[in-house]
């Protein structure tokens, strides 16, 4: 079955708001990863030198930029059908006009 990445960086000065639906997101991915249809999910950071990247945070927070996911899906409609039903997506925490999603080659 094939295989997608998928980069969804974060509209910008969304970081409360992400923190805020980040258990949302994080309980929605735990079905797609015990099942196999997620085969890895995390955040990246802001771009060494950036001003978000250089940005004061609260202790402890972390200065998320976006997501990158890969799937295992039938076809890249289906990656993009899980993508829309994430909180992340309906609640404007990713950049819905940036987002990519390829197929990767075995």
């Amino acid at each position: 079955m094939p295989r997608f990445m998928v980069y969804a960086p974060d509209y910008p000065n969304v970081l409360e708001a992400r923190m805020k639906v980040r258990p949302r997101h994080v309980e929605r991915a735990k079905p797609d990863l015990a099942g196999g249809v997620n085969v890895y999910g995390g955040a990246f950071l802001p771009k060494a030198g950036s001003k978000a990247r250089e940005a004061k945070l609260p202790e402890g927070a972390v200065n998320y930029a976006g997501s990158f996911m890969v799937y295992i899906f039938p076809t890249v409609d289906d990656v993009w059908a899980r993508l829309k039903s994430d909180v992340f997506w309906t609640e404007g925490i990713w950049d819905k006009e940036r987002v990519i999603v390829e197929e990767l080659i075995d």
